[in-house]
């Protein structure tokens, strides 16, 4: 298919895009009728010369256009105008080319005509979307060889580092000039990778920032197993489940109607974010509460994305939701009802993934990034997760200066890997520092050759 015919003439609420704006479908599988939606905007300069990054928000099940695209490091940015879009200052493309993908198949505009493909789980999430690289870089053949990095945030603590894997898998033993994807690494953030560690953590988090009292906190680490929890809900076994609930139920009272993906931010007061069937609490959403940018605060921008992709003239400007494959089960949705995700996926750990991806030679560049004032899935927990993987300490905890001069938060490297905070930013960093946010990606990005990679950050 001729890429052109994906292009994007004029967005609805801006005009006709400054730079490349790409979206439509690619199907992943034929026998089943699966398709998955994508938006790629080219990089606003040097377009031809910049990496290639995707982008996969988390949920499991939630839109990489609601997160990704429209209200955290995409090129455009809702106003308080119903309908209208700005700049978005800190757009990740000021220093690549990014695609936003919504997967799996029943997220967002993505579809199957296989209703059992709504049961779905990290393998065939990772498959179909190495599937759809194959046939992005058929549909763009100029980004063939070009340096390839995964990103995402969330449940991408999954989606990311297992793509990372199956595209090693894949292209192994492959000699350089027949490799489709030149996998740099991948940056992922607040990312939920091991459940014990994780959910152990939050409650800690909780507790150290005065959310919970003292009693809570000993009575959910005495009584829970963790590894059979997702934040907030779960399917508690094995370790009294009763007690267990009764204690992470407190907490959720006692904490009251905070914004728990950014703890210290105000909540919408507009509750229709709730309407589509979504729970304020749900686990390991995306943009499931709206948060402080800054410069301004915008608490239900839920509600203004959720309009803006429903309507009409933006689906048509997007070649989505075509009558051939019109979506079946309501409207446009930031996170699907439909997609029944496993359970054993959801509390698997992604340890022994990271452990193979350390391996990889030549070595793979990640960095694990995480907001410091997320509730749902604490830096807590992702500093236990990482000290789990056992590796050496090349370059100590330091802070980092952001492009304003201040302190954007702290970095530790170890051999493989490289963690930082962001300051003040919640689950979605990018919404919630996007200053902060598109100076670590850049200055990583640009240091891509560099050995020592966290001296730029």
């Amino acid at each position: 298919m001729d890429a052109e015919l994906d292009k994007v003439q004029h967005l609805p609420g801006w005009g006709k895009p400054a730079t490349g704006l790409f979206s439509g479908y690619v199907t992943v599988n034929k026998t089943a009728g699966r398709a998955l939606f994508y938006v790629f905007a080219e990089a606003e300069e040097a377009s031809e010369s910049l990496p290639l990054v995707l982008w996969l928000n988390g949920g499991p099940g939630c839109s990489s256009l609601a997160g990704g695209f429209l209200s955290e490091l995409g090129p455009y940015y809702p106003t308080n105008e119903p309908g209208r879009l700005q700049r978005n200052d800190y757009a990740w493309t000021q220093a690549a080319n990014v695609i936003f993908l919504e997967s799996p198949a029943f997220v967002g505009w993505s579809y199957s005509n296989t209703s059992s493909d709504a049961d779905v789980g990290d393998e065939r999430t990772a498959a179909d979307a190495y599937v759809f690289l194959e046939q992005f870089f058929e549909r763009f053949p100029a980004f063939v060889g070009r340096d390839f990095w995964i990103s995402g945030e969330s449940y991408g603590g999954h989606y990311v580092p297992n793509l990372a894997y199956e595209i090693v898998r894949r292209q192994r033993g492959a000699p350089d000039s027949k490799r489709l994807i030149n996998l740099q690494g991948f940056l992922v953030g607040n990312a939920w990778t091991d459940a014990t560690l994780d959910n152990s953590g939050a409650i800690d988090f909780w507790w150290s920032h005065a959310l919970i009292s003292d009693d809570t906190r000993a009575g959910a680490l005495r009584t829970c197993n963790f590894s059979n929890i997702g934040p907030l809900r779960g399917e508690y076994s094995r370790v009294d489940p009763e007690a267990c609930a009764k204690f992470v139920t407190r907490a959720t009272n006692e904490m009251g109607a905070i914004n728990i993906y950014e703890i210290y931010a105000d909540v919408c007061r507009d509750w229709r974010a709730d309407a589509d069937g979504r729970q304020l609490l749900r686990a390991l959403a995306g943009p499931e509460a709206a948060l402080l940018r800054q410069g301004q605060y915008d608490a239900c921008i839920d509600n203004e994305v959720q309009a803006y992709f429903n309507r009409q003239d933006v689906q048509a400007a997007l070649h989505a939701n075509r009558s051939e494959h019109a979506l079946p089960y309501g409207p446009w949705l930031g996170c699907s009802t439909i997609v029944n995700y496993s359970q054993h996926d959801l509390f698997s750990s992604m340890l022994p993934v990271y452990r193979e991806l350390l391996a990889v030679e030549p070595p793979l560049s990640m960095l694990v990034f995480s907001g410091d004032v997320d509730g749902i899935v604490p830096v807590l927990g992702t500093r236990r997760w990482i000290r789990a993987l056992g590796l050496p300490i090349t370059r100590p905890w330091r802070p980092w200066t952001s492009s304003t001069g201040q302190v954007g938060g702290y970095v530790e490297q170890y051999r493989g890997l490289t963690f930082a905070t962001v300051r003040n930013a919640g689950h979605m960093v990018p919404y919630t520092q996007a200053e902060r946010s598109y100076y670590l990606f850049s200055r990583w990005l640009k240091a891509v050759h560099s050995e020592e990679r966290t001296d730029v950050i």
